[in-house]
């Protein structure tokens, strides 16, 4: 009796561990994975006002030059809810598509799913409302492939009356 309690007992344990650790990767991934896997082939410039007046549309420019010799695509780009809360997001040049919370990080995905061309530049436009005064601070990560590969960008926004 005690050998197949024994037995039952490591099982139990192995099982407990495989799942611990699945869950482990995955949380892993969703919290960390932009800071481990920074896209290396595309280059990023991000273009965006210092000061803004209350309630007036303002721009933020991001250019993707795909430097790779295959083309690759824009995932979406996370924006921190943080900054969302104060400034939002009104529309963008291409249109996104689906906007999506992503859990336990403090971003919503904005998808695009748009292909950056091999070799060539592609411009972002990305048009937001200011909807509260101060200093505004908050980060964009900007995907591509399947979501993984992120960069990481900051955004600073002065908002004044």
């Amino acid at each position: 009796m005690d050998r197949k309690r024994t037995i039952r007992l490591v099982g139990l344990i192995v099982v407990v561990c495989l799942v611990g650790t699945a869950v482990a990767v995955v949380v892993g991934r969703l919290l960390f994975g932009t800071v481990l896997n920074e896209p290396t082939t595309v280059e990023m410039v991000l273009d965006a006002p210092q000061q803004v007046a209350l309630h007036e549309p303002f721009a933020v420019t991001l250019q993707l030059t795909n430097i790779f010799t295959a083309s690759q695509t824009l995932h979406s780009i996370d924006l921190d809810t943080d900054y969302l809360e104060n400034i939002r997001l009104d529309s963008s040049t291409p249109d996104f598509g689906e906007i999506r919370p992503l859990p336990l990080t403090g971003f919503a995905s904005y998808s695009f799913n748009w292909l950056l061309p091999a070799r060539q530049t592609t411009e972002i436009e990305l048009r937001f409302i200011p909807e509260k005064t101060g200093q505004i601070s908050g980060l964009m990560d900007v995907c591509l492939e399947d979501g993984t590969l992120c960069q990481a960008l900051s955004l600073e926004t002065e908002v004044v009356e």
